[in-house]
């Protein structure tokens, strides 16, 4: 019986871990990492991996613009 409820994905009084719960604050977290990954990558020496911002950049216009 114990493990319905750690399962259940609807429980919100025993989640696990620190997942967000909802639709919405998985797409905030996923466009904070990105955001934070491309500041990193930009400010290391030579400006980081070039093609890893834009297809990243990419990423997060398509989530923002939903």
């Amino acid at each position: 019986m114990a493990e319905f409820y750690i399962n259940d994905k609807r429980n919100l009084y025993d989640r696990e871990g620190n997942k967000p719960s909802t639709k919405k604050e998985r797409k905030q977290e996923v466009i904070k990492n990105l955001t934070n990954t491309i500041k990193k990558e930009s400010l290391k020496i030579g400006g980081g991996n070039k093609d890893l911002i834009a297809k990243f950049q990419d990423k997060l216009d398509n989530l923002e613009n939903k």
